[in-house]
């Protein structure tokens, strides 16, 4: 049997190493303890991998091919594809049977994702991994969702979808690490880039916090529009939920930094495995 050794959430906002010290000190000390608790949970759970569900910010899929997910298959990545990251290229090791591991398990669920086996890391994930795991020397299983070109798909489908991970990671014999990768609140670009929905923000992680996955579920597509289309992420956060639905989620941290354009949370779900 495998195990589920890890599980998180947290904003990958590309200021977070594009234009650190942008933000204000307290904010962004406050974002990176944070940070730095999960470091510390994932360098003590000895993974052998770690599943990053993450969206794609056309780095390597475009409106013309966009699927509503799509498993990376990888035996290694490149990347981030973005230069102006200030993050130097790298190889990453993947897990490839992992990956297929996940495909097989979403489709015994009527889960149908695309497979891919040269995608190139981008910020949603290279972000996150280098707070996390430093050395990048975890292999990851890329699963992409598409969180930018609608139709999209719906929250209760991402809850299933991790649900799936979840089913992939317990027959897998592997020690393996979930972080849902996105959001809160924020509309990179648009004239709205410096409101944050700081209001939709921590009712999110309030129902977070107190377990109440149905109401997560219920909420209607028209808020998460209201909070900027960058909060569509959530379905990263819900993904994550369904991975880690018999733990205890808690936040650790939510700041609404608008020097780096969005709400930014860091949450982790704690308690022993099923």
């Amino acid at each position: 049997m495998g195990t589920l050794e890890f599980a998180a959430a947290m904003s990958h906002a590309p200021g977070i190493a594009a234009f650190t010290q942008a933000a204000p000190a307290a904010q962004r000390q406050a974002f990176f303890d944070a940070a730095a608790a999960l470091r510390s949970a994932v360098s003590a759970a000895h993974l052998d991998a770690m599943v990053v569900i993450a969206p794609d910010h056309f780095s390597n899929f475009f409106i013309g091919n966009m699927p509503a997910c799509c498993v990376s298959l990888n035996a290694r990545y490149s990347g981030p594809v973005e230069d102006w990251l200030g993050v130097e290229k790298m190889d990453v090791p993947g897990a490839p049977e992992l990956a297929q591991a996940i495909m097989r398990h979403a489709y015994s669920r009527g889960i149908e994702p695309a497979g891919a086996a040269q995608t190139e890391l981008e910020h949603s994930v290279v972000v996150p991994l280098g707070l996390l795991a430093p050395a990048f020397d975890i292999p990851v299983v890329w699963v992409m969702m598409n969180c930018q070109v609608p139709p999209l798909m719906s929250l209760p489908r991402c809850h299933e979808l991790g649900q799936a991970i979840r089913s992939a990671i317990d027959a897998s014999g592997m020690r393996v690490g979930v972080l849902g990768s996105g959001g809160l609140s924020h509309a990179p670009g648009a004239a709205e880039a410096d409101r944050l929905d700081e209001t939709f923000d921590r009712e999110f992680l309030s129902l977070l916090d107190r377990g109440a996955t149905a109401e997560i579920l219920a909420m209607p597509p028209a808020r998460l529009d209201a909070a900027g289309f960058g909060a569509w992420e959530v379905r990263l956060w819900v993904a994550a939920m369904g991975a880690a639905h018999d733990r205890r989620p808690r936040t650790l941290a939510y700041e609404p930094i608008e020097a780096w354009d969005t709400g930014c949370a860091v949450a982790i779900f704690d308690g022993a495995g099923r």
